[in-house]
Formats: structure tokens, C-alpha cells, sequence
């Protein structure tokens, strides 16, 4: 286990209009008002949900489309940046509903849009938190 403590610095609130982008939509904020560690939180509906599961045979994402409008039960993740570019990267997950009540969930993929409204919380935390790609999974890990 590697681990790391901070404090928080300021919570934001932010509402999605229809037609935005989840990821887009959290990258841009935090761009624009300096956010480089913090912890996303939100709620919502989602036009024709894209899922991502990571193979870990295949060390890709495999994608599971959804055409139906989603309940966005929650979308939890976190805020860094690439050690080696500085680019910012959310790293989030949804759980998304059907009508019947069934539920899917797994990584935001891009392009998932709003269809009603987006009710995100961002909490800032001080300092900045990494990621570095992993050797073995290929994939970008939090480098605590």
C-alpha cells in the first residue's frame, strides 16, 4: 500500500447542462480555476451511457454502450496530473440506472453527455497528485 494524506483547500459546485460532456466538462473547471488534486463526486441523468472495462488479458478498455437515457446514480473519482506532461486527468467511475431499476456501472468513458443535469462536487485538496504509467498494466496509476 502507498499512501499520501492531505487537507482540503475548497469544495466547488458545479451543475452540467444538458448536452455536456462529464469529462470535458471537469477537465475544463478544473483547468480554469487551478485545481490539481481533488476528489469529484456526482449525481445526474446521462443520455446513452459509454462504459469502460478494463480487460486485464487484453490490457484495454472494452466499451459497453447504452442507448437509454440513465439515471447517473453516482460518478465518484479523482483529480491528478501526468508526472511526465503535467496534462490534467480525471480519473472517474458511474453507476448508471435503467428505468427498471437495473444498474451498470464501470469507467467514464468520453463523450458522455449530460441528458437533464449534472450535479458534481469537486474537493480541492492543497498540493498536487500524479500519475504515472504502470509497466505492468499499462495503465496511468496515482504515483503516491
Amino acid at each position: 500500500m502507498k499512501t499520501k494524506s492531505s487537507q482540503l483547500k475548497k469544495v466547488h459546485f458545479l451543475r452540467l447542462m444538458k448536452d455536456e460532456d462529464i469529462l470535458a466538462s471537469i477537465i475544463k473547471y478544473c483547468k480554469t480555476e487551478n485545481i490539481f488534486s481533488g476528489y469529484v463526486q456526482g449525481i445526474g441523468a446521462v443520455a446513452n451511457p459509454s462504459i469502460g472495462y478494463f480487460d486485464l488479458e487484453s490490457k484495454e478498455y472494452l466499451v459497453i454502450n447504452k442507448n437509454f437515457n440513465a439515471e447517473l446514480v453516482n460518478c465518484s473519482g479523482n483529480i491528478a496530473l501526468d508526472k511526465k506532461t503535467g496534462e490534467l486527468i480525471a480519473h472517474l467511475h458511474m453507476v448508471v440506472g435503467d428505468s427498471n431499476g437495473q444498474t451498470i456501472g464501470g469507467h467514464v468513458m468520453p463523450d458522455n453527455k449530460i441528458s437533464v443535469t449534472g450535479e458534481f462536487i469537486i474537493f480541492e485538496t492543497q498540493g498536487k497528485n500524479h500519475r504515472t504509467k504502470d509497466n505492468t498494466f499499462g495503465l496511468m496509476l496515482l504515483d503516491l
